[in-house]
């Protein structure tokens, strides 16, 4: 059963009870007042007559009063046009009865049991064909004594509750048939934000992560929309980033796989080349210069990659004051004798970084190297330094061939070459510039790349500067 028809079927029940209830309480309240009021007009009539019967009993002084002039006394009652009641009997003092204008409907026994109520008690009776009011007083004088019995027909008092109840379930049942359609549709109303919470829900759990509620208001149920959203869009980063780890972790085992696979086979196909029987000299030195240099390229990418394996897992680096003046002259030391490419450094003498020295000049040696093999047309590249309210920007500059725009969101991806066969020409692996992004970040800083083709590149990042 909807949640709707519940919450329906629960106020229809609770406004049944409560109208039922007040109903009931208004029938019955009038009912007795009505039968209250009846009761002491009967009771004073009841009381007339047996007044009577005892002004009866006193004319008769101290003559007996029989049976007799007893039953003489209620036929002339009788004949003046009735008793004051609806209907009177006449008993003697010891319980016979005497006289009587009784329906037949109320038998000798229930007469006698009014009789055994005694006086001041009222009887109700239901003969079925109708409710009666029985009032018995004894009535006692020198002369005798009597018992009076009247009878009051009531039955349009219950007859009028009967009809005012039966009238109200009509109108009830009237009123609640419109309350039910009425109730249905607010029920509907108030649920309509849980229909919206359930329905995204069920298309979260069949993978639309980008389902929203978006209810608006202040109630409860706006407040768990928005806390359900909330959950939604953290769910869809999570699944967004375990999905882009995927691939990632796809991509990169099979760049890798693919790194491995090319060298390997060419090296074995040289390998089984020389083993085959004398070469001669020309062939026999360009398989073991392949073969050496596939070899120093993979010893590179895989002390690379065990680099790069060991910052992943790395946590926070302890940092240290470093002047940059020490760093360029440590990369100057650094640079093989054969480099043609001049290094220019700008900024440098009087800055200090926060940093860890060896990572940092695997940084920036990483991005000399990537900028000297970009071939830049004044042969230079330009190192330069900027302090800006406590941080220190580090920029790496080129006139080289520059990154096409469609590649510059991938360059950071481990074994990603934007030109594969000039990279391997000249030992790259690709994974030089992912190295670089993830020093960065243990120093607290992002890489940065703009680069236009056949203009150059510009790589920075920022560390913070230290106390001098």
């Amino acid at each position: 059963m909807k949640f709707s028809h519940k919450l329906a079927l629960a106020m229809l029940a609770l406004l049944a009870v409560v109208l039922n209830a007040g109903a009931a309480w208004l029938v019955r309240s009038s009912f007795d007042s009505q039968l209250a009021a009846a009761q002491r007009q009967n009771e004073a009539h009841h009381q007339r007559d047996a007044y009577g019967v005892k002004l009866a009993l006193m004319e008769a002084g101290d003559e007996p009063f029989d049976a007799a002039r007893l039953k003489e006394y209620g036929r002339r009652l009788q004949s003046y046009g009735g008793t004051g009641g609806e209907w009177m009997a006449l008993y003697s003092g010891s319980g016979f009865a005497v006289w009587s204008s009784l329906p037949e409907a109320i038998t000798a026994d229930e007469q006698r049991a009014a009789l055994a109520a005694g006086d001041a008690a009222v009887t109700y009776l239901d003969t079925g064909d109708g409710v009666f009011q029985l009032y018995a007083t004894k009535v006692e004088q020198a002369a005798g004594s009597a018992w009076v019995l009247n009878a009051y027909d009531v039955t349009s008092l219950f007859e009028a509750r009967n009809a005012l109840l039966w009238g109200f379930a009509r109108v009830e049942g009237a009123a609640f048939t419109a309350l039910v359609v009425l109730v249905l549709a607010m029920s509907r109303l108030l649920t309509r934000p849980v229909a919206r919470l359930e329905e995204a829900a069920r298309h979260i759990a069949a993978g639309a992560y980008d389902q929203r509620t978006a209810l608006g208001g202040e109630d409860e149920l706006a407040a768990l929309s928005r806390s359900f959203d909330r959950m939604a869009q953290a769910v869809q980063q999570k699944v967004e980033q375990l999905d882009l780890s995927v691939r990632q972790r796809d991509d990169f085992v099979a760049a890798f796989t693919h790194e491995l696979k090319t060298p390997i086979t060419s090296m074995m196909g040289y390998a089984s080349l020389l083993r085959a029987g004398e070469l001669p000299p020309e062939t026999r030195k360009k398989a073991a210069d392949y073969i050496y240099h596939e070899t120093k390229r993979l010893e590179a990418l895989s002390r690379k990659l065990m680099i790069f394996m060991e910052l992943e897992h790395t946590g926070e680096l302890a940092l240290e004051p470093l002047e940059l003046k020490t760093l360029e002259a440590r990369l100057r030391r650094s640079r093989p004798p054969e480099a043609k490419t001049e290094l220019r450094f700008e900024g440098f003498d009087q800055t200090k970084v926060l940093a860890q020295p060896d990572l940092l000049l695997a940084l920036v040696q990483n991005l000399v190297s990537n900028a000297e093999k970009a071939d830049p047309a004044d042969g230079a590249v330009t190192l330069t330094a900027g302090t800006k309210e406590g941080r220190v920007t580090l920029a790496v500059k080129d006139k080289g061939r520059g990154i096409p725009a469609g590649e510059l969101a991938r360059v950071t991806e481990p074994f990603y070459m934007v030109d594969r066969s000039r990279a391997r020409a000249r030992n790259g692996s690709g994974f030089g510039l992912a190295l670089c992004a993830r020093i960065a970040r243990l120093h607290g800083g992002e890489l940065v790349i703009e680069s236009e083709e056949g203009r150059g590149t510009t790589v920075r990042f920022d560390l913070k500067e230290a106390e001098t």
